[in-house]
């Protein structure tokens, strides 16, 4: 199954080591997922005498984003191999919600709020959420005050929560009783935070619970990754698992890269690993050679990473060689008399170094480095804005994943400027100003007019309630865009090649913006969606915009999974953490920049002892530098090849006046006596080293659902709208029908699998808790309707179909198919049945859908066939038949029979699906049948004028 010949020796060491737990410490650019992926395949190779299968293997990642590339490189070295898809890869987050939905019912209507949405929640609980509980310790009649200290309270609740208390110590009454009043205000509306799916997670894996009994049976192999950013409770979590299970634990990472020691990350755990069991029972395997970097890079980052204390013994980052390094020209620290001249500089610099020839890996032919090659680092986003500026003055195309600089750009002022418009705070004129000012727009003075007219039909009247009212601020801006026929092509510049292609990548760039713009209104609607009145909803977004937002989105956005603009991108360093480029720039190289100051004002340690907490101290970062120093050492290591480092007094500030002291820890790196780090305030890159500049294939460890491929089955362009530009659907307060039929059903068949028929109190008990409308109003007209839609149907299905059920053989079954070395397709089946007669067997797969027309639609078909493919990889067996089950109609659809090349048909669609994105080919369909009223999407695309397409009022 898997060849070890590819591998270094210490990567095999570490794959074939498995009687023992193991600690892999892992330096940047090691190869430790292909490792860790490795080291999968090689357990479940029964010909290595191990009895493994997938259910006997969890692995944590840090992000959903390196679970997709772990899961992707398993299954290149595992091939077809039968039951994959029952395998946890994820988030331990992740893990929690799962493994408390698949065994805890009354959490399946749950969903979890991440940084943002549970910020704009608790200022909206604001009365009774606890935060009036906690006090001022110098002052308690002092409080947290709303919108102000909302981050503080949350902070303050994850410490609670989520830290180790010191010994014979207790919280005081007034936090425990917030701590009380906050959990208990989310589990009313059916929500959970992250500290919360963990602790309900650990409640849930007592010695009698079913997930305590199935992880004692089937886990034998942990694999914890980035186990150098594990927080007390993670920990904790991760030894029950172990000690229930008995399993052997695989930790991987690397102790100089944990930099969230401000969220209550904690490396000891990493470097005290060996302490935790026996020592005949635990194995440490370095893996030292870096692959991605330099010689040069990787000298100068070990240099600086050499001087922190508080690390493991002994280890030293190698380079393998992968990129030459030319001294003359690819690390040079530049220093100006001024921060503007150094913006310009980098500016430049960014120009100069477009087309310069670049080799991803030994394995592909050179091409010429793109603006989406360079990435901007920065320690805080205060530096963003001057350098902005320059990119702007050098025609530079950019993308930032700051949320202050998305409020910066023309086309985001615009489109604030509706919602101004409709509360009064600029008048009609002034609108129209914002969106014919959008440099090189094509957008018709007439249409905007037409757009304004429709737009003051939805001005709201103050102090006006409706009962049942619906002011969907999503919609409002659709709408707007749509009937001032602001589309992508709007954007572009034909009159020459060269302004077509740059006008191209800056029409993107826009809708990309545009659609971060909509996740912004969805983000703010998901917890605000039936405001009090339509007036105090726009009041509420506006003031949320005006005076929160910025701080709310402190780290902004991560890059788009399936197309990056060909832009310069610029984001934290922290945000940088797991990627690479082939340029990296890190300006800024000052004293209370880099190494940050220490925060001031008002923080968390006012109102919590920080006596309480065992290594207090890692919240607030250390005094000898230590922490900064390993920010520093992921931002050099993010670089392949090219760093440019920075540095120019503030003339504006005299805090960041002096030179870094981190610079002359770099200046003594060097490579046979010679400096690896020098000034050049004159460099060029030679025009013979240059070629057409072509961005890098970003296509890579994607994980596709059908909700995305049925986007590209019909229309690419439908595709790019959502999944790429990322504009969210509108809200609506019917929204959860369909997931109460879902999560009503899927309860019942869990039951019933087991052998449990529910009595009638049973059955209205199930309704009552799995039904769940999470954005209606209050008003009866409504809410009473559509809950009792959902109880006389499920009753009805379920006396309907009483004898089906002892056929059920899977339940919510989760399914995957791989597509190629890049792509994972994804789903889960809403149920499979298998009828025995005689000896003979026929398996049916059931897609539940609450539409008649839904049931009968060919996407539909698609859909099932996908799920006969993923129940094939599962079971290694061919499904008989596939169907649909209509719940309005409480029909079954009569089953199709399946054949070989249904499957071979549907597995050929998804290939030409996977080839538009990779090839980037999202192209408008020029099918009138797709392009209908019914295309949401239709509102940002010109289909709508092509094929006289009215948008809905």
């Amino acid at each position: 199954m898997i060849s070890l010949d590819s591998f270094s020796k210490n990567q095999q060491e570490a794959i074939i080591t498995n009687d023992k737990h193991l600690r892999i410490i892992a330096c940047a650019g090691s190869g430790k997922t292909t490792t860790v992926a490795g080291k999968v395949a090689y357990l479940l190779d029964c010909k290595n005498g191990f009895d493994i299968k997938p259910e006997n293997i969890i692995a944590f990642t840090y992000t959903e984003k390196a679970a997709g590339e772990l899961k992707n490189k398993i299954l290149n070295n595992v091939g077809r191999y039968r039951g994959m898809a029952d395998m946890y890869i994820g988030t331990i987050h992740g893990w929690c919600l799962k493994s408390l939905q698949e065994n805890q019912y009354e959490y399946q209507s749950f969903s979890v709020l991440d940084d943002i949405k549970l910020k704009l929640f608790v200022d909206k609980n604001y009365d009774i959420i606890g935060m009036k509980e906690v006090t001022k310790l110098s002052n308690p009649s002092v409080s947290l005050r709303r919108f102000i200290d909302t981050s503080l309270f949350i902070k303050i609740m994850d410490i609670v929560r989520e830290s180790e208390i010191e010994k014979n110590r207790n919280f005081p009454d007034n936090i425990l009783k917030a701590k009380n009043k906050y959990q208990k205000v989310l589990l009313s509306k059916r929500y959970f935070d992250f500290s919360m799916i963990m602790e309900k997670a650990l409640e849930c894996l007592q010695d009698d619970t079913n997930l305590a009994k199935s992880i004692r049976a089937n886990l034998k192999y942990l694999i914890v990754d980035e186990y150098q950013d594990v927080n007390p409770l993670q920990e904790k979590l991760i030894n029950r698992l172990q000690e229930i299970s008995g399993c052997k634990l695989v930790v991987v990472g690397d102790d100089d890269q944990n930099i969230y020691q401000w969220r209550g990350s904690n490396n000891k755990y990493i470097i005290n690993f060996e302490d935790k069991f026996d020592r005949d029972k635990v194995k440490t395997i370095p893996l030292s050679l870096n692959y991605r970097s330099s010689e040069g890079v990787t000298i100068l980052s070990e240099t600086l990473i050499s001087n922190n204390v508080k690390r493991i013994l002994g280890k030293k980052m190698e380079s393998s060689k992968s990129q030459n390094f030319k001294r003359d020209s690819d690390i040079l620290y530049n220093r100006y008399t001024d921060v503007n001249l150094e913006n310009e500089a980098i500016a430049q610099y960014i120009n100069d170094i477009l087309g310069v020839k670049f080799k991803d890996n030994d394995d592909v032919e050179p091409r010429g480095v793109a603006f989406s090659d360079v990435v901007i680092l920065l320690r805080t986003w205060n530096k963003a804005s001057s350098i902005v500026q320059a990119l702007e003055k050098y025609n530079i195309p950019y993308i930032t994943a700051g949320v202050n600089q998305l409020f910066e750009m023309d086309e985001i002022k615009a489109a604030l400027a509706i919602f101004n418009y409709l509360y009064g705070d600029i008048d009609e004129e002034q609108l129209k100003e914002k969106w014919l000012d959008i440099p090189h727009a094509k957008i018709k003075l007439e249409k905007i007019d037409h757009a304004i007219s429709q737009l003051s039909e939805k001005k709201p009247s103050i102090g006006e309630i409706k009962d049942n009212w619906e002011y969907s601020l999503q919609d409002i801006f659709w709408n707007f865009l749509s009937n001032a026929e602001v589309y992508e092509e709007n954007f572009i510049d034909s009159s020459s090649k060269e302004l077509e292609q740059r006008s191209k990548e800056r029409a993107e760039i826009i809708f990309f913006n545009l659609g971060k713009f909509s996740q912004v209104i969805n983000d703010f609607e998901t917890i605000n969606f039936n405001s009090t009145s339509p007036n105090f909803h726009l009041f509420s977004f506006l003031s949320f915009i005006t005076y929160v937002a910025k701080d709310y989105y402190p780290e902004g956005w991560l890059n788009n999974p399936y197309k990056t603009p060909n832009a310069v991108q610029i984001m934290t360093i922290h945000q940088a953490k797991g990627l690479e480029f082939p340029c990296v720039v890190i300006p800024g190289l000052n004293h209370n920049y880099l190494p940050s100051k220490k925060r001031g004002g008002l923080s968390e340690w006012h109102f919590l002892d920080r006596s309480l907490i065992n290594e207090q101290s890692r919240y607030e970062g250390d005094d000898d530098k230590e922490d900064e120093r390993r920010l520093l050492y992921v931002a050099l290591t993010r670089s392949q090849k090219y760093l440019l480092l920075t540095q120019a007094p503030d003339l504006n500030n005299r805090l960041y006046k002096k030179e870094s002291l981190f610079v002359q820890e770099l200046i003594s790196a060097k490579i046979n006596s010679s400096p690896i780090m020098i000034t050049d305030l004159k460099h060029k890159f030679s025009i013979s080293e240059k070629i057409d500049p072509k961005p890098k294939e970003k296509i890579k460890n994607i994980s596709l659902d059908f909700t995305s491929l049925k986007d590209i089955f019909e229309c690419s362009y439908r595709f790019k709208l959502i999944s790429v530009f990322g504009f969210c659907y509108p809200l609506n307060q019917r929204m959860g029908v369909g997931r109460s039929f879902h999560n009503c059903l899927m309860e019942i068949h869990k039951e019933a699998k087991k052998g449990f028929l529910l009595s009638e109190d049973e059955l209205s008990e199930l309704i009552n808790r799995q039904t769940h409308f999470p954005y209606l109003t209050k008003s009866i007209k409504l809410s009473k309707p559509l809950y009792d839609k959902v109880k006389n149907n499920v009753e009805e299905y379920y006396k309907d179909n009483l004898d089906e059920f002892k056929n059920i053989e899977f339940v919510e079954q989760e399914i995957q198919y791989k597509i190629d070395s890049n792509i994972l397709v994804v789903g889960r089946i809403d149920l499979i049945k298998k009828i025995g007669d005689s000896g003979h067997y026929e398996t049916t797969i059931v897609e539940f859908k609450s539409d008649e027309d839904d049931a009968d639609a060919p996407l539909t078909k698609d859909q099932l066939k996908l799920y006969a493919l993923g129940h094939r990889e599962l079971t290694g067996e061919m499904a008989n038949y596939i169907m649909t089950y209509v719940i309005g109609k409480n029909k079954p659809k009569a089953p199709v029979k399946l054949y070989d090349n249904d499957l071979e048909e549907i597995q050929q669609k998804i290939k030409d699906s996977v080839a538009l994105i990779r090839d980037e080919k999202f192209i408008l369909t020029d099918e009138r049948e797709i392009c209908s009223e019914n295309c949401y999407q239709i509102r940002l695309c010109s289909n709508r004028i092509k094929y006289n397409i009215k948008p809905r009022r």
